[in-house]
């Protein structure tokens, strides 16, 4: 995002009226709302916009601008999205009037805005559970927030009906107990997709596989110790990724025995009940030679 300014931060830098104007004219300043300013002569985008909307209305970034501010996984900007003292007006497209606690404000790009957590908080009253999943994994993940802070935040609320407090405990009622962050949105996503398969339990994330010597093999996406498959997932890759990733999946197939299982981003999002079948077909046979 391009850096904002506003006219009183031009004139504290020393800029004049006739300044300004003639930044405008050759290109270094674009107006992009009233008294507030980006640098360049780029078309400005919409998160550009979004925020000069919010610091021209004296608002804190917050819900879906705040969650792109913060680069969260799952989040379409919808125009401008802020938090506004209760006694300023909130008649201006996106405004919120609330009282917003210091702790819960932070500074991202330059920009002040909602923390992680009041992120999630707004997030979950606008989302379905799906979303609000993702958007959690990618705070975890950037540790912007923890599940005990939002636990923390739920149990301050009680049994107040603000808006999304039964979606966040609904989706934190499905980790599992102290598992890490998924380590990307495909790596959400699958985790979305493996609840849809009959039997089969929440795989355990990021696991580290030694062979019998005590050698470390290689650290999978997401696997089933019992009855002994892994997941690897193919997101955007490096030219010397297929080759790294074909070494691992040999390394770990070697020291466990384990039945892999790879999957592409077009599989999970575009095929995922291809993708769903063919993984109960892989725990399938994992299983019958378990038994067997």
């Amino acid at each position: 995002m391009r850096r904002l300014l506003t006219i009183d931060e031009a004139r504290a830098a020393g800029l004049s009226e006739s300044a300004i104007r003639w930044g405008e004219r050759q290109g270094a300043l674009t107006r992009l709302a009233r008294g507030v300013y980006g640098e360049g002569d780029s078309q400005p985008t919409a998160l550009d916009r979004a925020v000069a909307a919010a610091i021209a209305a004296g608002g804190i970034p917050s819900g879906r601008l705040a969650a792109v501010l913060h680069g969260l996984d799952g989040i379409e900007l919808r125009g401008p999205d802020f938090t506004v003292p209760p006694t300023a007006s909130g008649r201006r497209p996106g405004a919120r009037r609330r009282r917003l606690p210091l702790e819960r404000v932070v500074e991202v790009n330059g920009v002040p805005c909602t923390n992680g957590l009041q992120t999630l908080v707004d997030l979950a009253a606008d989302f379905d559970d799906l979303a609000w999943e993702q958007a959690l994994e990618s705070a975890l993940r950037q540790r912007l927030t923890t599940v005990a802070e939002l636990d923390d935040a739920l149990d301050a609320m009680g049994r107040a009906r603000t808006p999304g407090v039964g979606r966040m405990r609904r989706v934190l009622a499905l980790r599992p107990a102290g598992a890490p962050a998924t380590e990307s949105l495909l790596e959400t996503l699958m985790v979305q997709l493996i609840r849809t398969v009959d039997g089969l339990e929440d795989p355990v994330r990021q696991h580290e596989v030694y062979d019998e010597h005590g050698g470390f093999a290689g650290r999978v996406d997401l696997c089933w110790p019992d009855p002994g498959v892994f997941v690897e997932l193919d997101g955007q890759q490096h030219a010397d990724q297929p080759v790294y990733d074909a070494r691992r999946e040999t390394a770990v197939v070697a020291a466990t025995g384990w039945l892999p299982g790879r999957f592409t981003w077009h599989e999970v999002t575009r095929l995922p009940r291809v993708t769903a079948r063919r993984l109960d077909s892989i725990v399938g046979q994992a299983r019958k030679r378990t038994d067997g």
